[in-house]
């Protein structure tokens, strides 16, 4: 029992990995200061390797997208999105991150790209 709880801690990460090899965090009714740290925790997960309860965890060795869930504002005061406008201009202008609105991830959603994620880790691109 004791073993099984452990093991369930290790597991605790700032992200989700999806069958995709992408990663995923939702920041669905965080603040908007909280929500800026989540991101910036797991950037520095996926890129570093490490996070609450990793015990020596390596990043992933193929890091694909990071698609962060910011809503569109629906439970926010008059329905105006803050977490995403917030998110945005932190990762562009503070952390000098290339950020996507794609309209396949569609309005509640943000990308991070794959190569973006090894332009930061120092891998360069794979050979073609």
């Amino acid at each position: 029992k004791e073993e099984e709880e452990e093991a369930e801690e290790e597991e605790v990460l700032s992200y989700r990995l999806l069958d995709t090899g992408e990663a995923i965090i939702d920041l669905h009714g965080l603040p908007v200061e909280v929500a800026k740290i989540a991101v910036q925790v797991a950037l520095e997960d996926l890129l570093l390797g490490g996070g609450p309860g990793s015990r020596g965890r390596k990043a992933p060795a193929q890091v694909g997208d990071l698609i962060i869930v910011t809503g569109i504002g629906k439970h926010s005061p008059g329905g105006v999105a803050l977490i995403r406008p917030a998110v945005i201009a932190f990762l562009r202008d503070q952390l000098q991150i290339t950020v996507l609105e794609t309209r396949r991830d569609g309005p509640g959603r943000l990308r991070v790209p794959a190569a973006e994620l090894r332009r930061l880790r120092g891998v360069p691109e794979p050979v073609r």
